[in-house]
Formats: C-alpha cells, sequence, structure tokens
C-alpha cells in the first residue's frame, strides 16, 4: 500500500495527496449544468494537459465553456480549479 503525504486544504483542513480523475465534478461554465463523462475521460484529458493526479485533491473541479444543453457544438475547452473556503462567495453565472 502506497503512503500518501497530506497537504493542508484552504480551510486548514488536511486532505490526502492524490485523487482519481475520474471524480473530479464536471460543470458546464455556461448553464451551470453537472457533466457526466464517459470512463477515462477526465483522466485523459489531465494526462492532455500535463496534469498529474497526485496534485489533485477534493477541492479541484473541471469547468467546461459549453455543454450539450446549452450549445449544439460538439468541443468544448475545459479548465481545472481549486475551490477554497478562502475565496469569497460570488453569485451569479460563471
Amino acid at each position: 500500500m502506497q503512503n500518501i503525504a497530506k497537504v493542508k486544504h484552504g480551510c486548514g483542513m488536511p486532505v490526502p495527496r492524490g485523487y482519481d480523475p475520474e471524480l473530479l465534478y464536471v460543470e458546464c461554465g455556461n448553464c451551470g449544468a453537472p457533466i457526466m463523462w464517459g470512463e477515462g475521460r477526465a483522466t485523459h484529458i489531465l494526462a492532455q494537459a500535463g496534469i498529474d493526479p497526485l496534485e489533485l485533491d477534493a477541492s479541484c473541479l473541471l469547468v467546461t465553456d459549453a455543454c450539450p444543453l446549452c450549445t449544439n457544438r460538439r468541443q468544448y475547452s475545459v479548465q481545472i480549479f481549486r475551490v477554497s473556503c478562502e475565496t469569497p462567495l460570488r453569485f451569479g453565472t460563471a
């Protein structure tokens, strides 16, 4: 069994380093809808971007610029965000 180092979360809570990319929450930044991807899609996208899964934790999420519910495009750009308790809440659409 691998020993996983722990890092401090923005709220001061320790969280294990390394996170299964398939467990990341994915949301449309245009309409706010949650997005369900096929198995392996998040892992593939993060690998293409050169993001090491050991850099991820439960505070990370993926946001697309659109989705099939709000546009008829077939390709979307994706950004990764890390949410922390230190960020003030802002209301409105992304």
